[in-house]
């Protein structure tokens, strides 16, 4: 598993079409759906000229390894990654700062978006909130495959 300061990321995405999937918690009912839907995807994706999918959380390295394990992301075109500071989220101003999850202790966590990027530049980005849902656990389809699938295809 990889950790990345947000340098990183651009430097990965500088020679391909990839998409940055964000997703905030591992433990959502969401998550169930979100990763299997990139994996279950990857041939539509690709077709639609999608090179990786990169999920990562504001999390430690050891539990985005134990995530991607449980996953069965090996041998796919996702990738799992750690911004164990948040660094890399507040640098893209994708910090959840509505005062609902901090109210409960969660600090410091990543909006779910989506951001295409082709040869280091972002084409699009879609993010999955509401006043009333600000991690878009209720409504995430912005960031399922279906919704990248159209993204790429667009851009």
């Amino acid at each position: 598993m990889m950790f990345f300061s947000g340098l990183a990321i651009g430097l990965m995405a500088t020679s391909a079409s990839a998409f940055s999937a964000i997703a905030p918690g591992d433990k959502l009912p969401v998550v169930d759906r979100q990763v299997p839907g990139y994996l279950e995807s990857q041939d539509a994706l690709k077709e639609a000229g999608v090179d990786e999918v990169i999920v990562y959380c504001v999390n430690d390295g050891a539990v985005m390894t134990a995530w991607g394990k449980d996953q069965g992301i090996d041998d796919s075109m996702v990738k799992f990654f750690g911004d164990p500071s948040g660094a890399f989220t507040k640098a893209l101003d994708m910090e959840m700062t509505h005062p609902g999850p901090a109210s409960v202790g969660i600090i410091g966590r990543s909006k779910r978006f989506a951001m295409h990027i082709v040869d280091g530049e972002v084409k699009g980005v879609a993010i999955a909130e509401s006043e009333f849902d600000p991690a878009g656990d209720d409504f995430p389809e912005k960031t399922l495959a279906p919704a990248l699938i159209e993204m790429a295809k667009e851009s």
